[in-house]
């Protein structure tokens, strides 16, 4: 079998959103601030939260770095925070530092890493991580090829309403691909599913 190449139609995100406290204080003035447009504010809130150990702060200040909003474009400094947030259980951070990982921004490229950080993300509900762990499976990237396990994990991702998954559905059945039998109608399906998922797409 020909093995489609990664990257022709799965895409690897970032998680963007911030983590926002429930109650009133500097995570969430650093949120409004980022709201507004005003990074070096919401940088200002957060570095104090960050150094105590506030893993929703690290996170945070992960993405202004990330990002280079408000701060100097640092790949190595966005991964070090979010690995603190990371070894806190944070998910989305946890997702963040595999994606540095995969991409090798900040550090060398180590699927080995990448997949650890996603397991744990997967492990926590996050459909987004269940999607690029299937990617790994698929593809046999830093561990050997499943097909079965990568199809389940779309699957479940699909089932948490993340439209990428859907999408890797309805383009594996249309193209047999990963052990799935050629089905124009639940490629029809999938396809119909991503649609709704991401209307205007």
């Amino acid at each position: 079998m020909i093995r489609p190449r990664p990257g022709a139609a799965f895409f690897i995100v970032a998680c963007m959103l911030l983590a926002v406290a429930a109650a009133a204080g500097p995570l969430e003035d650093g949120a409004a601030a980022y709201e507004a447009g005003d990074y070096a504010r919401a940088r200002t809130l957060w570095e104090p939260l960050a150094r105590q150990g506030d893993a929703d702060a690290q996170f945070n200040l992960a993405l202004l770095y990330m990002n280079g909003k408000g701060v100097e474009k640092n790949d190595r400094k966005a991964l070090l925070l979010f690995l603190e947030a990371a070894r806190q259980g944070h998910a989305e951070a946890q997702y963040n530092a595999g994606l540095l990982f995969y991409t090798g921004r900040g550090i060398a490229r180590s699927t080995k890493d990448a997949l650890l950080w996603w397991r744990r993300a997967a492990d926590q509900g996050l459909a987004a991580a269940k999607y690029n762990l299937g990617i790994m499976y698929a593809y046999g990237e830093g561990v050997g090829v499943d097909n079965e396990r990568a199809i389940a994990l779309w699957r479940e991702a699909a089932g948490d309403g993340y439209a990428e998954a859907m999408n890797a559905l309805a383009v594996a059945y249309e193209k047999g691909w990963f052990g799935l039998p050629k089905d124009p109608a639940r490629a029809k399906t999938w396809r119909e599913k991503y649609r709704r998922a991401r209307p205007g797409q």
